[in-house]
């Protein structure tokens, strides 16, 4: 009798251990694969507001315990050390073109006007909506343009509804003088067709038509089938439909342009370019995600849980019987070798997303002609935030040493 209340005992044991460890792991894949609506998620609130004039405000901002654009995310985090790291945008100190959003409103970052008593001032240009109020959740942003090509820059474009593999995609296409033209891919969760809009403007100075678009599950477009995240699995599908897009526009020629996980999804449309689409001369990737394994690594390391390599793989076993997705196969170096067109790599040396040594090991094995600008310093996709007309002229220097052509006939 004892033994067989042993031996049911065991058998409950292990069911339970089953379970839990399947829960943990369909907890954690959901972080990875569900698409979830970003929301202001603020990081602080204003601590005093006081009108300048000619819509500028001054504005209170509780400063980080240490100095510097410490590497976090969007909900802060303790580091190693035991010592508090602010959230990625939540240093007042940080110097460059950053926005301020709080609900209802948001502003442009100016000059530090005090910085005393754990509190940095700064004035804010308001952009948009209601003026800032003291006590109002806040948080610093990189998205510093927020409505579209022409209200935000004062380019015409066609606000497009494409049909796509898995239903309608919405794009921006604003026109230029070449033939050569940008399909741009915005990154992923907060992946909306206002975070191209830091970019659109160089490339339209340097007279390229620019197609941005919303791939699967983001912004207006439909989403998947299974409302998950692939990673460029499928949502490379997406990319080719835009690619056709220019080519029925009279474009001969594309530079591919993908930002974050838009990097992924332009690295794996390159792999299977169709000869009916634009001829790909080169290849622009800001902050690539090129390694699913690391990012999620970086994550569970960020959020302090225990054995963080055992629990990627979970996460990431888990999410392929979720999604049918083998995300080991997304793994960007292995294909590097094959690019066969010019690349311009940007990474941020502090990218609390994707680790600067995974793209460096992307590079690494890159066999075209690469141009790899590793930025001591530089967060997530803000290497354009720390200093546009930098990254512009980066990006003319680029384009100019490609096989653009001059104007559509």
């Amino acid at each position: 009798m004892r033994r067989a209340v042993l031996a049911w005992s065991l058998v409950g044991l292990v069911v339970l251990a089953v379970a839990a460890v399947a829960a943990v792991g369909w907890v954690l894949s959901s972080r990875v694969i569900v698409p979830s609506p970003y929301g202001l998620m603020p990081e602080f609130e204003l601590t005093a507001v006081a009108e300048l004039g000619g819509g500028r405000y001054a504005v209170g901002i509780p400063a980080p315990e240490l100095p510097g654009h410490a590497a976090g995310d969007d909900a802060g985090h303790t580091a190693a050390d035991g010592a508090a790291r602010p959230a990625q945008h939540a240093n007042p100190r940080l110097q460059g073109t950053y926005a301020v959003m709080w609900e209802g409103g948001y502003a442009a970052l100016g000059e530090t006007l005090s910085d005393a008593g754990g509190v940095v001032t700064r004035a804010v240009e308001l952009l948009g909506g209601t003026p800032p109020a003291a006590g109002a959740p806040a948080r610093m942003d990189n998205f510093y343009y927020r409505h579209d090509p022409l209200t935000d820059l004062g380019l015409p474009f066609e606000d497009l509804t494409l049909q796509g593999p898995v239903g309608k995609l919405r794009a921006w296409y604003v026109p230029g003088e070449q033939r050569t033209a940008v399909l741009l891919l915005h990154g992923r969760r907060r992946g909306e067709l206002i975070e191209t809009l830091r970019f659109t403007q160089a490339l339209h100075e340097a007279g390229l038509p620019v197609l941005a678009l919303a791939y699967r599950n983001h912004d207006a477009s439909d989403p998947s089938p299974d409302g998950l995240y692939h990673y460029g699995a499928s949502e490379w599908q997406d990319a080719l439909v835009g690619a056709l897009e220019l080519a029925r526009r009279g474009h001969d020629r594309v530079v591919l342009y993908g930002l974050s996980m838009g990097g992924a999804v332009a690295l794996e449309a390159l792999e299977r370019w169709p000869q009916a689409a634009p001829e790909v001369v080169g290849l622009v990737l800001d902050s690539p995600l090129v390694s699913v394994s690391a990012v999620v690594e970086l994550g569970a390391e960020k959020a302090g849980m225990p054995l963080p390599a055992t629990l990627t793989r979970l996460a990431l076993l888990t999410a392929r019987l979720r999604t049918g997705v083998d995300f080991g196969g997304l793994e960007q170096a292995a294909y590097a070798p094959a690019i066969g067109v010019p690349v311009l790599l940007i990474a941020g040396e502090d990218d609390s997303t994707v680790p600067i040594a995974a793209v460096d090991a992307f590079a690494a094995a890159v066999r075209s002609p690469l141009t790899y600008l590793r930025l001591p310093g530089v967060e997530h996709v803000e290497a354009w935030n720390h200093d546009p007309a930098r990254y512009a002229l980066w990006l003319r220097e680029f384009l100019a040493g490609l096989q653009v052509r001059a104007a559509v006939d």
